[in-house]
């Protein structure tokens, strides 16, 4: 039996999280969480609470498999005695015999409790778990105290793998495992080709993804492209400064801001989309990208990528092949490569072609679960669904 602890199951953009709980040992996992319950669809016992990161918030109920009030956090160790026993008597009750912790700071949460049942631990870092966190020196201890006894770590690129492993992951048991994404969930139409002009980007709007950037280099690049629209699908705290730009450019009608998106509406917009275009940079604070899920979704709709040279871009999109990289914050030859695209709808076709070849061979769910399969030690049997998925005990 698997136990998964995550943030949550249920977010918009953390759907490799819910890929993981549906692939990787479907029927055989149990969830660990800090808010919400298993993702739709998938039966399963949970064990949920709130994380506090300096103090405890409250206390468990008495059914460890419905959803609690509160998990407590000490400090510097993890979960208090009281929370750890609970989440220890969760364990155990389901018979887990592997833990993935989704993230660094829920590696931290069951790490103790994981060592008294003597149960292997795999921490999957994403990205600002060991960038963010990593400025501070509470993390850097709780890490550098956690890292060299667990069974494995996961990062989806070399970049933020060797971010981990100068915090203090063995190298040998430091595993580079992109997520994945379904190719016939974004298979494009015949022939291949989107509406002209049209520029799509997806990500939540914060800093690490700068969409007011994206929309800085669009603008320069309309001008010459009439019939170019860009749009921006997702939500954040950068809302005001993204219809900011667009005003000041004047570009009211040729960006659409949709926020966030049903599955089925991202598809289609994918499906007209000319050119997929991200700016992803290095927050001010620290923050950076794993390996945009975004970007290989557009890959896998042959749709040619147009981004920076950031974190593990570079390591999905084969730069001249697939797509066209520029460096952070240069604007102006985002805005050429943008025109590079525009102007040039074969070459384009090709680039999108070549990236869906290139998922199909590197980044295939398929591919990033037996992966994961093969890093936890589960057999590929696990990735059989068995007859009765576990149920939560009434």
């Amino acid at each position: 039996m698997l136990a998964i602890a995550a943030p949550s199951f249920d977010q918009p953009s953390e759907t490799f999280i819910a890929g993981h709980v549906r692939g990787i040992a479907p029927g055989q996992t149990v969830l660990i969480c800090q808010r919400g319950g298993a993702p739709e669809g998938v039966e399963t016992a949970v064990h949920s609470g709130i994380v506090a990161r300096r103090h405890r918030l409250g206390r468990l109920g008495r059914g460890l498999d419905r959803t609690a009030a509160a998990l407590g956090l000490d400090r510097e160790r993890g979960l208090l005695r009281a929370d750890e026993n609970a989440l220890a008597a969760f364990l155990e009750h389901h018979r887990v015999t592997h833990v993935l912790a989704e993230y660094g700071p829920l590696g931290v949460t069951v790490f103790e409790t994981c060592q008294r049942l003597g149960l292997p631990l795999t921490v999957h870092f994403h990205g600002f778990d060991a960038s963010i966190l990593a400025r501070e020196a509470a993390w850097r201890r709780r890490y550098a105290r956690m890292l060299p006894h667990l069974e494995a770590i996961v990062a989806p690129s070399r970049y933020l793998a060797e971010r981990v492993i100068a915090l203090g992951a063995p190298h040998a048991r430091t595993h580079v495992n992109p997520c994945g994404v379904d190719p016939e969930r974004f298979a494009p139409g015949t022939p291949v080709s989107g509406v002209p002009g049209r520029v799509l980007a997806i990500g939540r709007l914060v800093a690490k993804k700068a969409p007011h950037l994206s929309i800085r280099a669009f603008a320069r690049a309309a001008a010459a492209y009439p019939e170019a629209h860009l749009d921006i699908v997702g939500e954040g705290p950068l809302r005001e400064a993204c219809e900011a730009e667009i005003a000041a450019h004047r570009l009211e009608g040729r960006v659409t801001l949709h926020g966030s998106r049903p599955h089925a509406e991202v598809q289609r917009l994918m499906a007209e989309a000319a050119v997929f275009a991200q700016h992803s940079v290095e927050a001010p604070d620290g923050d950076i990208e794993g390996l945009p899920v975004a970007v290989l979704e557009a890959m896998a709709a042959a749709v040619p990528v147009l981004a920076t040279r950031h974190s593990g871009i570079p390591e999905a999109v084969a730069e001249g092949e697939t797509g066209l990289l520029v460096d952070e914050h240069d604007v102006e030859a985002m805005a050429e490569a943008l025109c590079r695209l525009l102007g040039d709808p074969t070459q384009a076709r090709a680039m999108g072609v070549a990236g869906r070849a290139r998922v199909m061979e590197r980044f295939s769910n398929e591919i990033s679960l037996a992966g994961l399969r093969r890093i936890l030690g589960l057999t590929p049997a696990c990735a059989e669904t068995p007859p009765t998925a576990a149920r939560t005990p009434t």
